[in-house]
C-alpha cells in the first residue's frame, strides 16, 4: 500500500473524516506454535514492522498508543498499590 504524505498523519474514513485514536494494518502471514506471525502498519504514521506473535503484535500496538497520546493514563502496573488484594 502506498500512502502519500498527507494520508500519513491523519487516517481517514471513506466520507473523508478523520479516525481518531490509533490506526493499525494487521496482516497475518503464518500461523505456527498456535501463535500468529505476520506484519502490522501504523497507519498514522506508515511504519510497518514484522511481528512474531500475538503477544509482540499487541506490545507493538501498545507502545504506539502510549507514543501517540502520552497524557493518557499508563496501564496498571504490579507496583500500583490500589486495589491489589494478595491471596492466601
Amino acid at each position: 500500500m502506498n500512502m502519500d504524505k498527507t494520508n500519513q498523519k491523519k487516517s481517514k474514513t471513506a466520507s473523508g473524516k478523520g479516525i481518531g485514536g490509533s490506526n493499525f494494518l494487521v496482516s497475518v502471514q503464518h500461523t505456527e506454535n498456535h501463535s500468529w506471525q505476520g506484519y502490522i502498519q501504523w497507519l498514522d504514521t506508515g511504519r510497518k514492522i514484522h511481528f512474531r506473535s500475538e503477544l509482540e503484535m499487541l506490545t507493538l500496538m501498545q507502545e504506539a498508543v502510549q507514543r501517540s497520546q502520552p497524557s493518557e493514563t499508563p496501564f496498571r502496573s504490579w507496583d500500583d498499590d490500589q486495589r491489589i488484594y494478595m491471596m492466601k
